[in-house]
């Protein structure tokens, strides 16, 4: 293999009191570093920017895969559909938050369903049913 870092793959093992830690590190393009780590029963796989940032965090833990994400933008696209499945689902937007379809959009709860605004609430429709 080259000197060169961008081409080297390092492999170091570190000892800890602990446990031991292995890490194997590959350098890619455009500066970014793909790091596979593992200590004990946990395994990590990370992608840091070439500014040392963390974009992507894949934890291994016994529970299942972790995943944690930073970056600029996030785009999911299928061909037919996103489903997402889990206890709570929360949702936070700094400035605006749009729900759009081309067809039919549903609200449903198996309890009470709330509508909460510090401003005015605005319902525009054809027709407008309540109860």
């Amino acid at each position: 293999m080259d000197d060169d870092p961008k081409e080297k793959l390092d492999l170091a093992a570190t000892a800890t009191e602990a446990s031991e830690i292995e890490t194997r590190q590959v350098y890619l393009r455009d500066g970014r570093t793909l790091t596979v780590s593992g200590q004990g029963s946990q395994e990590l796989v990370e992608i840091h920017a070439s500014s040392g940032m963390l974009e992507l965090r894949i934890k291994l833990t016994e529970q299942g895969p972790v995943l944690q994400m930073e970056s600029v933008r996030l785009q999911l696209r299928a061909s037919e559909s996103v489903e997402v499945e889990t206890k709570q689902f929360t949702v936070k937007a700094e400035e605006s938050a749009t729900i759009q379809s081309g067809g039919e959009v549903r609200l449903a709860g198996e309890a009470d369903v709330r509508v909460d605004a510090n401003g005015e609430v605005h319902v525009k429709g054809k027709m407008i049913y309540l109860n």
